[in-house]
């Protein structure tokens, strides 16, 4: 991230982890960045962020993914150990179970999907999926997708929906504050892309899941 200095990410990273922001809880925290944007109209598609980040330092709290592999990329998915793998079968006996399906639309981050039932995860999914903002990827045809369950279970999605910013996990309150660094950098990369001008760039924050907000001094 050309934008903003390392050492001043890292401090907001630190004050955020201080016991005077983050009182010990009896869970392990999330981190999580605020990005914020400032002269862009989201109603006319002035930003729109989609993307999927792999995080290079990988988080203690892997995130949890669905995956409806086919019937050939089935063993290979198991070996990944995805939160849930289920069968096009399984699938489709889900149709009209809405509070199952809310329950694993919740609980899950990722949802990778095998071209062949991509048509049926967007019937019975998508209702629970969209106002969640979340949404079911592709998997490749290569039978052995053991390695592609495995970037998913250390990505992120960073996406904008209604409003001018984005908040994301960079990892957990446990990691090294130069690791979150690191991934921090990585989505902060990509969005970075994304932007018509610099100036777009508004405020950057970092906090736990019940610490209070550190903001990074642009």
């Amino acid at each position: 991230m050309t934008l903003v200095q390392d050492n001043l990410l890292l401090e907001a990273i630190k004050q955020a982890l201080s016991p005077d922001n983050n009182p010990k809880r009896n869970f392990t925290q999330s981190v999580e960045m605020i990005v914020t944007f400032k002269g862009v109209d989201m109603k006319k598609g002035d930003l729109k962020l989609r993307e999927v980040v792999v995080l290079p330092k990988a988080p203690a709290k892997e995130m949890k993914v669905l995956v409806v592999p086919t019937l050939q990329q089935m063993e290979s998915a198991k070996k990944a150990e995805p939160n849930v793998i289920l069968s096009k079968d399984e699938l489709q006996k889900l149709q009209g179970q809405k509070r199952q399906v809310k329950k694993l639309a919740s609980q899950n981050d990722w949802f990778l999907i095998a071209p062949e039932s991509m048509a049926l995860a967007g019937r019975i999914l998508g209702p629970a999926l969209g106002p969640r903002n979340k949404f079911p990827t592709p998997l490749p045809n290569s039978p052995d997708i053991r390695d592609y369950i495995l970037r998913f279970k250390r990505s992120v999605a960073v996406k904008t929906k209604d409003q001018p910013h984005v908040q994301v996990f960079v990892g957990t309150e446990n990691m090294q504050p130069e690791d979150l660094l690191d991934n921090a950098k990585a989505i902060l990369n990509v969005i970075e892309g994304k932007l018509k001008s610099p100036s777009n760039l508004g405020a950057i924050y970092f906090k736990t899941t019940m610490g209070k907000v550190a903001k990074v001094k642009v």
